[in-house]
């Protein structure tokens, strides 16, 4: 049995040891006491059970089956292929069964694979937690997070502040954080997936600012309205659009977060001089000292 504390989640897991699942997950080890909120019984080569609940939602690397009273299952698919991995199911909103092809399980090892086999977003959800694709960086010891599509430049960004401020800047994440509002403040929670970035560290922080990024010739640091905003972030955080209430909590979390941290948009190229701009304007603002 191993325990996991992410975000607002305690977790046992049934069924793995430490030796089967990814080192970043690993990093996220509790040895929380009483019940935990979700319990996880891995089936190894398991045959699942006859599936007959309606299909909800289908995309290349996932199918979507409806429960009775809310409760969900979902069939796994390699992302590069039509082989299905794993399927997960709900069997009360604290238990579930995760059924995983035998074939696959070394793939357990990947991060984002063992992760999505425990569907966490979903769960997080219930809990007022959602997943910013960003990177996460510490800056005198307030989270700064760059978000925008792949391949816009989050990790250069932040590797460049981490070079022109090393005393007072590192990078916490490469990939993602989990955002949860506590006493009417954001902040930024390690999370076990870090994509390419190889950056993975399970530490909070209070968010100062969110930027948005943009490519550009130009340093421009550009203060748009708040639905501009808006569809920048939901465009970035992890939403199960088949759910109506987790889209609509989705949608009310970003509302809740943007009156109270403070978030731009960056245009600018990959330079020193774009670091210390954006430097210069959050002092500015008052969102960093």
């Amino acid at each position: 049995m191993l325990k996991l504390t992410i975000g607002k989640l305690n977790i046992q897991l049934n069924g793995v040891d430490a030796e089967q699942i990814p080192d970043n997950t690993l990093l996220f080890r509790s040895d929380f006491q009483g019940e935990a909120d979700l319990t996880y019984t891995i089936r190894i080569g398991e045959n699942p059970p006859v599936i007959s609940s309606p299909v909800i939602y289908r995309a290349k690397d996932i199918m979507v089956f409806g429960k009775p009273d809310g409760l969900e299952a979902r069939l796994l698919y390699m992302p590069d292929s039509r082989d299905c991995y794993a399927y997960y199911e709900e069997i009360s909103e604290k238990e579930i069964n995760i059924y995983v092809n035998g074939a696959y399980l070394n793939h357990l090892k990947i991060d984002t694979i063992f992760i999505s086999l425990l569907a966490l977003e979903r769960h997080e959800e219930r809990r007022g937690a959602f997943i910013l694709h960003c990177a996460y960086m510490s800056f005198d010891g307030k989270a700064i997070l760059f978000s925008g599509p792949s391949g816009i430049g989050k990790s250069t960004h932040s590797g460049l502040w981490c070079n022109e401020y090393p005393d007072r800047t590192c990078v916490l994440n490469g990939d993602k954080c989990l955002l949860t509002m506590d006493d009417g403040r954001l902040f930024a929670n390690g999370w076990p997936v870090c994509g390419s970035s190889g950056i993975c560290q399970n530490e909070r922080r209070e968010v100062a600012a969110i930027i948005l990024l943009q490519q550009s010739m130009i340093n421009q640091f550009i203060e748009e309205k708040p639905m501009r905003n808006f569809k920048q972030l939901l465009a970035q955080i992890t939403v199960n659009y088949w759910n109506n209430q987790y889209t609509d909590d989705a949608m009310n979390f970003i509302e809740s977060l943007l009156q109270r941290t403070g978030c731009a948009t960056y245009a600018c190229n990959i330079s020193s001089e774009a670091v210390v701009t954006l430097y210069n304007k959050l002092k500015e603002k008052r969102w960093i000292c």
